[in-house]
C-alpha cells in the first residue's frame, strides 16, 4: 500500500478559488480502480492550509491517477492560485492494521 500525505498552502482566501476544482477532484479520484482513501481538508486552524490523505493499492493505480484527465484539470485549476508552500510525502507501507 502507498500513502501520501501532506498540505499545501494557499495564500489568503485562495482556496475558495478552487473549492469546486477540489470537490471534483475528491470525487472523481474516490472512484478510481486502485484508490482506497483520498481527501482533501481545510485545516481547523488556518482556513487556507489544506490537509492531504491518500491510500493507494498500487504504484500503478497512483501513476493512473496522476495521468488522469480530472487531475490534468485540478491542476490546471491549482495553477490558477497563489501558493505559499507544499509538503506531500510518498509512504510505502508493508504492515498494515487498523486500529479501531
Amino acid at each position: 500500500m502507498l500513502l501520501i500525505e501532506g498540505w499545501i498552502k494557499l495564500a489568503t482566501g485562495e482556496f475558495d478559488k478552487v473549492a469546486d476544482q477540489a470537490r471534483a477532484m475528491v470525487t472523481a479520484t474516490n472512484q478510481e480502480a486502485g484508490c482506497l482513501h483520498y481527501s482533501f481538508a481545510r485545516d481547523i486552524a488556518d482556513p487556507d492550509l489544506i490537509r492531504i490523505s491518500e491510500r493507494w493499492d498500487s504504484q500503478e493505480a497512483l501513476a493512473g491517477h496522476s495521468a488522469s484527465a480530472h487531475m490534468a484539470e485540478f491542476n490546471k485549476a491549482m495553477g490558477s492560485v497563489r501558493r505559499e508552500g507544499a509538503d506531500l510525502w510518498l509512504y510505502s507501507a508493508e504492515q498494515v492494521r487498523k486500529l479501531i
